[in-house]
């Protein structure tokens, strides 16, 4: 009889813990970021009402950082991942949902962005730094020549730590990667390099410009910012 009492107490207290970890979400919306893939970036929206979590929307881009279009998107069993998925976080009251199959690296990537929006949404959570480590995509203005920047960032304990880099052409019908053989101006890629080492230097968002390459290093800056805006804890 003694070690039931002592078994439903701790049954009772696990209970009692879990009901306090929910109730520690603090009501509101909350949106966050997975990290970012080559090819893809993972997007959660949190809806938090009484502590619980109510609803949630789910959405995935691409490498340009546009959003995919699911409705014409030729792969089925992803379209039904997208649309099955949000639901299991409501009814789970957290992010560890079991991956689908058929889609492993968007279910692992919106898994991680509605663990990310649950700790923007519990008031007791305090990592100490500005932003979440990781590697996150942005993307910036579209410039005079009909093209934009798009880097990855990745950061570690508020510093970036690592930089890469992407220009995309707006082409009449679809959008493309200009490669680095193919642009005319052979001091692109030194550029890149030196902006990226400016950026590791300096604090997060106020890297140097790159001298010759102003207009660029401009279009960097706003690629990283949004970049940091997407990583951003609070």
């Amino acid at each position: 009889m003694k070690r039931l009492s002592v078994l439903l107490a701790i049954i009772m207290l696990i209970a009692s813990t879990s009901l306090v970890s929910a109730a520690n979400w603090k009501d509101g919306t909350y949106e966050a970021w997975s990290d970012a893939s080559d090819k893809s970036m993972d997007y959660a929206k949190v809806f938090i009402k009484d502590g619980k979590i109510t609803g949630v929307i789910l959405r995935e881009y691409n490498n340009y950082l546009v959003e995919k279009d699911y409705a014409s998107y030729p792969f089925q069993l992803y379209r039904e991942a997208l649309r099955t998925h949000a639901p299991k976080y409501v009814a789970a009251q957290g992010a560890d949902v079991d991956l689908v199959t058929s889609a492993t690296g968007s279910t692992t990537g919106w898994n991680q962005a509605v663990e990310r929006a649950l700790l923007k949404a519990d008031p007791n959570y305090n990592p100490g730094k500005t932003y979440f480590d990781g590697t996150f995509m942005g993307r910036s203005e579209t410039g005079d020549r009909n093209y934009y920047e798009v880097v990855w960032v990745t950061i570690k304990d508020d510093k970036i730590v690592d930089m890469k880099f992407q220009r995309v052409s707006m082409e009449p019908t679809e959008l493309k990667i200009v490669e680095l053989e193919d642009y005319p101006w052979p001091l692109l890629g030194p550029a890149r390099e030196q902006y990226k080492e400016n950026a590791i230097k300096a604090a997060p968002g106020e890297a140097d410009l790159v001298t010759g390459a102003t207009g660029s290093s401009k279009m960097w800056d706003n690629a990283v910012l949004d970049a940091l805006d997407r990583a951003r804890i609070r």
